[in-house]
């Protein structure tokens, strides 16, 4: 394990010529912690970070890797040491994936300390894996499989929440207790067109005791287009002819694989969308009319977003795994820290945040999570083979304000 920070201006004039090779000596003056690789058979770790169970002290982090598959957890104590645990498993050979995604689905459920992992499980099968620690297995067949989008909801009838997952153009609820055989799909349609959703979140209903979902359209006509369907779609379409959308709003950016819309609270959601091809991307705030909320934020090579809530104040914790440093030069990746509010997104940064050390094609910020650490919500990085946990982070704009302050014990 190795420790290094981003030191704000008023830290790094403070420590005059340090070197940064030093820092291993100066561990009770940084603020970030990094984690390498640890002992397990993925060459590529970190391919998705997603937090894991609360603990009394300390925190868990739900670690993804690729290139033989694994799931693993690191383990923080209280004062920010990381240990790898014993739940470490080997996908291929316990649940017979062999290959992930480039950027593979790993969702929080929002109620439990469960996780999902959602990948394709080969012929006309995915895969779900939940739990906290051991995985349980939940098959959906399908045909044909591809893994474009999922969130968690709380379809009808349920009293938990599931994931529901889009593959190509129909969605399918994954079933907790006694699934129905075949698997209930419902086709997502606009007056016909096929949506093909690249991401997929939720609102609460007027109930509130449910959830509608919010499809965005890759494909068609329906490129671009947010819609909101309601929650029955989790259980197949009843009657078969699918359910036509109570909203819709055109947000004039087709979202690629790995878009994301997350929830800000019961009726608001984020929408973070970026292309495959190219390094156009869009964060903009969303009402559960799909009204879009204040300004967007456009800013090129975004790749992946959680949402970070400090309890006074909300972030998007976005990352930009492709850009170049400040005063770097080599495309290292990034991380910037947005509020985010339902009156929308503030269009500067509060925080910039890089490895002090970038190596080239280092891709910081490919995967980014929320943690909680000792009771409260803490930053978490990916990048090749390393993770960066922010233990205290403050903002960068000027304010000198705290984001939120030590969070570790004895600090």
């Amino acid at each position: 394990m190795r420790t290094t920070m981003l030191f704000l201006a008023a830290g790094a004039a403070a420590l005059g010529a340090c070197k940064w090779t030093e820092f291993d000596d100066l561990q009770n003056e940084t603020w970030v912690g990094s984690t390498e690789k640890p002992n397990v058979k993925s060459s590529d770790y970190g391919v998705a970070i997603q937090r894991g169970a609360t603990l009394p002290g300390g925190g868990t982090l739900v670690v993804i890797g690729a290139n033989q598959p694994t799931y693993s957890e690191l383990e923080y104590d209280a004062k920010g040491g990381s240990k790898l645990t014993a739940n470490t498993l080997e996908l291929n050979s316990q649940y017979s994936i062999g290959t992930l995604d480039a950027q593979p689905i790993v969702l929080a459920d929002p109620t439990t300390d469960d996780i999902a992992l959602i990948v394709n499980g080969g012929g006309a099968q995915i895969v779900v894996l939940t739990g906290a620690g051991q995985l349980n297995m939940h098959n959906l067949f399908v045909s044909p499989v591809s893994v474009d989008a999922a969130t968690y909801m709380k379809p009808p009838g349920s009293t938990v929440d599931e994931p529901l997952v889009a593959s190509g153009d129909i969605v399918v609820g994954t079933v907790y207790v006694t699934p129905p055989s075949p698997t209930p799909t419902c086709r997502l349609l606009d007056t016909g067109t096929a949506i093909q959703p690249h991401a997929l979140g939720v609102v609460r209903t007027g109930a509130a005791t449910t959830d509608d979902v919010i499809a965005w359209g890759s494909a068609g006509a329906a490129a671009g287009k947010l819609y909101r369907y309601p929650g029955s779609m989790f259980n197949g379409c009843t009657p078969p002819a699918p359910p036509a959308p109570t909203a819709s709003h055109d947000a004039g950016f087709v979202p690629g694989r790995g878009s994301q819309i997350l929830s800000i609270d019961a009726s608001h959601v984020l929408v973070q969308g970026h292309h495959d091809a190219d390094d156009a991307s869009l964060l903009q705030v969303y009402d559960a009319n799909l009204n879009p909320v204040g300004g967007s934020v456009s800013l090129p090579k975004l790749r992946a977003a959680a949402l970070l809530d400090t309890g006074t104040q909300k972030y998007v914790i976005a990352g930009y795994p492709g850009e170049i440093p400040p005063n770097s030069g080599i495309a290292a990746g990034v991380v910037r820290l947005f509020k985010v509010s339902a009156a929308g997104i503030e269009s500067q940064p509060a925080a910039l945040l890089n490895d002090a050390q970038p190596d080239n094609n280092e891709s910081f910020g490919r995967a980014v999570a929320a943690v909680p650490f000792n009771g409260k919500p803490i930053v978490a990085v990916a990048a090749n083979n390393e993770i960066f946990m922010y233990f205290r982070l403050d903002t960068t704009d000027g304010t000198a304000m705290p984001i939120y302050g030590e969070t570790r014990q004895g600090r």
